[in-house]
């Protein structure tokens, strides 16, 4: 298998670039703990290109991140290239209640990712790729005492790192397919109200694994079809530790704590591209992630407390829509517009994990040179609210039953790329 495998590999391609920008890759991800997130608490695409033009993907792979989402695209490439992109998103996140009005003050975060496809040859590409991403809030405590000699915070950590390795084959001159396993790490933890008291979850790490698969078809020149699934990222039992129970004025009731077996959120994706002119691209795409099934649906506690965790996610779908158009040989602009039906379930929610922006414009522009690429995105997502509806779904005190989340976020991603 292992000489099968060689024969497949163009070795010219792979110069010791590549290997430093994998390098790189592995080192960058120590540097930033804060994460991004825009759509639910995903990122709308995988590129800055993709960005620009509303996060569509799935039928177009015309860059060193796309096979992330469309692993058959790392088939498709002529050369080999890198991309990258840095996304700083400025957020507003407000929270109501009979008690109080606050911000959380979580208000600006950051996450990169980095890519590269390498031809191995005529019918075989490689694409490896990392990402950040994730929700991070912190809020003035709510519902007890004050302890000023110790202020005591409402907060919700969920950050990943990803790692993805894909294959793509050419079936066909029009028939491309592909797939590879997913890496992940997760870092998870909350100060939760839980009636007179905050309950104290350490952020802990966990990693897992799962798998993407893609499938691209050219109908004709002009259209191109497109379908994605990337697998939920399956993770086994986490430990928290030493968990503690907090009450103003009242020792702190401690014991260990974890959570069973559970899943991050996975995604199938479908899109359809249309070269509408030799200047023009337009794409549009619909995804379905689950995130009631996942984590973010439900925790099942297990030491400390006995119970299960229901932060108020929801499955829903996201429908990204692009039009990208070249105006010289080397400028490139796009528009694009996303909506997602509602991402929390607001008779569950939960003020300091809830996500819930639906409506997102973006723009943006890039410079193409013979070898080199940089441009940037800009979206705005519109001022979202959504209030509970209900009596309190968790077990101790009046928690949540009376707020409302208010969110505006904007988001910069910048990116540069090359070929080699």
């Amino acid at each position: 298998m292992c000489f099968v495998m060689l024969k497949l590999i163009n070795f010219s391609r792979l110069s010791w670039l590549p290997y430093g920008v994998l390098i790189g890759v592995m080192l960058f991800g120590n540097i930033s703990s804060a994460r991004a997130q825009l759509t639910g608490i995903s990122e709308i695409g995988h590129s800055y290109q993709a960005d620009a033009r509303g996060g569509t993907e799935t039928s177009i792979g015309d860059t060193g991140l796309a096979h992330i989402r469309q692993p058959a695209s790392a088939a498709t490439q002529a050369f080999a290239k890198f991309d990258s992109k840095i996304n700083s998103v400025f957020i507003n996140n407000q929270w109501s209640d009979i008690k109080d009005t606050g911000n959380s003050d979580v208000n600006y975060a950051l996450s990169y990712n980095l890519g590269t496809v390498i031809p191995l040859s005529e019918e075989f590409g490689l694409g490896l790729a990392y990402e950040t991403g994730g929700y991070n809030t912190k809020f003035a405590n709510r519902y007890n005492f004050p302890d000023f000699t110790n202020p005591m915070f409402n907060s919700f950590t969920y950050s990943t790192q990803s790692i993805y390795a894909n294959l793509g084959h050419k079936v066909t001159d029009k028939l491309f397919v592909g797939g590879g396993p997913t890496l992940q790490i997760l870092n998870l933890g909350m100060n939760l109200n839980s009636g007179p008291g905050v309950l104290n979850v350490p952020t802990t790490q966990g990693v897992g694994g799962g798998f993407q698969l893609g499938v691209l078809y050219q109908i004709t020149e002009i259209f191109r079809l497109g379908a994605s699934y990337a697998s939920s990222t399956y993770y086994g039992n986490m430990n928290f530790g030493e968990t503690s129970y907090v009450v103003p004025g009242v020792n702190p009731l401690t014991a260990p704590l974890g959570i069973e077996s559970f899943t991050t959120p996975g995604r199938i994706s479908f899109g359809v591209s249309a070269k509408a002119s030799e200047k023009m691209k337009v794409a549009v795409e619909a995804g379905y992630l689950n995130y009631g099934s996942s984590v973010l649906g439900g925790m099942n506690f297990q030491g400390l407390i006995n119970n299960n965790l229901n932060l108020g996610f929801q499955d829903f779908w996201v429908l990204n829509t692009g039009i990208e158009y070249e105006f010289t040989e080397h400028i490139n602009g796009a528009i694009g517009y996303v909506f997602n039906t509602q991402p929390v379930n607001a008779s569950e929610m939960v003020p300091i994990a809830a996500s819930v922006g639906q409506s997102q414009f973006t723009y943006g522009l890039r410079y193409k040179g013979e070898r080199f690429w940089a441009g940037f995105a800009h979206m705005i997502t519109l001022t979202s609210d959504l209030s509970s509806n209900s009596s309190t779904h968790r077990e101790l005190g009046p928690d949540y039953q009376h707020s409302t989340v208010r969110q505006l976020l904007q988001g910069l991603s910048c990116g540069a790329g090359f070929k080699f």
